[in-house]
């Protein structure tokens, strides 16, 4: 239970893109350094579970704020959420509780850059 290693990086014009490992348990995290307003947090869920998901952000990479209410998903599948409007230094996507099942999250996390 704890922080996951960010597992991939992609860099494009105005877009960069991570991956980490799996997200599976009770405050499971990943996290990435936003300097942005507009990020995108993507999940492809299997285990079959029902549990929800917490979309957060932090200025100083210590105390940490709810961006969106935590999403509730019971089934498998992708799930995308589209942030913007709400600049953050540090973004991460944690399992805030699980209500029954064994959750397998890949996440993703997109920051978009102006400019």
């Amino acid at each position: 239970m704890g922080r996951i290693a960010n597992t991939g990086l992609e860099h494009y014009a105005h877009l960069v893109e991570h991956t980490g490992g799996p997200l599976t348990a009770v405050n499971d995290w990943m996290e990435v350094d936003a300097h942005s307003d507009s990020y995108t947090f993507a999940a492809t869920v299997t285990g079959g579970a029902n549990f929800t998901l917490a979309l957060e952000c932090s200025f100083d990479g210590t105390s940490w704020f709810t961006i969106d209410t935590s999403k509730t998903i019971n089934s498998n599948g992708e799930y995308v959420y589209f942030i913007s409007d709400k600049p953050a230094a540090k973004i991460r996507m944690r399992i805030d509780s699980i209500s029954s099942g064994t959750p397998t999250v890949a996440p993703h996390i997109a920051v978009a850059y102006e400019g």
